[in-house]
């Protein structure tokens, strides 16, 4: 009789280029906007003080650059991501995790009814890794691929082939390995 297994471990996305890029150009284009919002501020001023509406003019204007940069600071924020893997039993739910706080389920399957989990540098595994199906439908969700450590579970997904690149701690592996020892 097998005891019932739980365990819960979060990996921290690394950010790639593409999200270093997308940080970089929020805070370019809101550097942009604040100093075209504070030329404006100070043309409307000018242009408005014979009607007495200079000072309602520059709050507006501070109030709108203060919107624009909180608005840049919660896009920046979904750049920080992190997975949160959930093993019951034999059934895993990987979950995404943005900024701390949304989380949105990405996947769940069942670890008895997989073809094969094996490290991508199992040299046994190694040829099943680098020949996937071009039709695979492949979720990554390692946090730094580089740290070494990743997994992949090869399975069938909605009658799609699908593969699943992770991270998990050598607990969860021996614990899987106990559901099913291929």
């Amino acid at each position: 009789m097998v005891n019932d297994v739980y365990m819960e471990y979060i990996v921290k996305r690394t950010k790639g280029t593409k999200e270093k890029l997308g940080v970089a150009g929020i805070i370019a284009l809101a550097v942009i906007l604040t100093f075209v919002m504070i030329i404006l501020i100070f043309a409307g001023a000018l242009a408005l003080t014979q009607t007495g509406f200079s000072q309602f003019a520059f709050s507006i204007g501070l109030v709108l650059i203060a919107f624009m940069w909180y608005f840049a600071v919660f896009f920046m924020k979904k750049f920080n991501v992190e997975y949160e893997y959930i093993l019951t039993n034999s059934e895993i739910d990987i979950d995404k995790i943005m900024s701390k706080s949304q989380r949105k389920r990405i996947i769940s399957f069942d670890f008895a009814e997989v073809e094969i989990v094996a490290n991508i540098n199992d040299d046994a595994h190694n040829a099943q890794y680098k020949n996937q199906a071009k039709q695979v439908e492949l979720y990554d969700l390692t946090g730094d691929a580089s740290s070494g450590g990743v997994y992949f579970v090869d399975f069938t997904h909605g009658g799609k082939p699908a593969r699943v690149l992770f991270q998990p701690t050598s607990r969860m592996i021996e614990a899987i390995r106990k559901f099913n020892p291929r």
